[in-house]
């Protein structure tokens, strides 16, 4: 449980770490999901201020662990499954703010998110210590813990990202014979 707590924290923290520097798109994407409210703040700060709590959120999951940590991962993948549910239905394609580049909504965002969610939810029922406390005491096994978590991470992040775009430009190749 540990391993799959620790990639999504991985992938949350990458994700609020890009918009935390860059201030991303979130405001966009809140303003296409036609979200009420979301054009209230400036894209800047909205951006910056989902990445603070994105980041705080991984923060809490590596370092404190247990039950809270795994409901506020719950808790935030769930959000973000839900926002890209609404996307999908009223801005399929637009861009959803995520990570640095821009990366049009799919389906596969909201299987990720759900994913993640469930995962996480377990986590809830199932807690385990922190990745820190791992680190701590089994620096091997901690250590090729992380590694695994971080690769699991960043293959979400391909799910969401690269995968939508080969599969669109997999389409678009004639089978030439």
């Amino acid at each position: 449980m540990l391993g799959l707590l620790s990639a999504a924290a991985a992938l949350l923290a990458s994700a609020g770490a890009f918009k935390l520097l860059r201030g991303g798109t979130v405001r966009s994407a809140l303003n296409a999901a036609r979200l009420p409210g979301a054009d209230r703040l400036s894209e800047r700060f909205a951006g910056r201020l989902a990445g603070l709590a994105e980041l705080l959120v991984a923060f809490a999951a590596v370092v404190l662990g247990g039950r809270l940590a795994a409901g506020l991962l719950a808790t935030a993948f769930a959000v973000l499954a839900l926002v890209s549910i609404r996307m999908m239905a009223v801005a399929a394609g637009q861009d959803c703010g995520c990570f640095a580049g821009p990366s049009g909504i799919t389906h596969w965002h909201t299987g990720v998110n759900v994913a993640y969610a469930v995962a996480c939810l377990l986590g809830v029922l199932a807690p385990s210590p922190s990745l820190l406390r791992e680190l701590t005491d089994h620096p091997w096994t901690g250590s090729a813990l992380t590694l695994s978590a971080l690769l699991l991470a960043f293959l979400s992040y391909l799910l969401m990202t690269a995968l939508p775009e080969l599969l669109s430009a997999a389409s678009r190749v004639e089978v030439v014979r």
